[in-house]
């Protein structure tokens, strides 16, 4: 009975208008209707869709893969200078 009740409820307070079951001042009123009608045209979106993020990664610029190519060369020139010590494995003691 009480779940029939509360059913019929809700259905009631949904064909309402939800501005007259409000308590509001008439001066917010007057604001929202102002603040709506300036914010009718989106913000303009400048940055392409990437598509969730599941892209296919674009090709670096020319001078960008010079200056990765420089760098990946000065690292492997550097690591040939400090030479690796390589020792034996471990053996156990008996």
């Amino acid at each position: 009975m009480y779940k029939k009740l509360l059913i019929l409820l809700c259905a009631l307070l949904m064909l309402l208008e939800p501005l007259s079951t409000q308590a509001t001042s008439s001066a917010s009123v007057a604001d929202r209707a102002a603040v709506t009608e300036t914010a009718a045209m989106p913000r303009p979106n400048y940055k392409a869709y990437r598509g969730n993020s599941r892209h296919r990664a674009k090709k670096l610029g020319v001078f960008r893969r010079w200056s990765l190519r420089r760098k990946a060369l000065r690292k492997r020139k550097h690591r040939a200078a400090q030479p690796t010590i390589r020792v034996d494995r471990p053996t156990r003691n008996r």
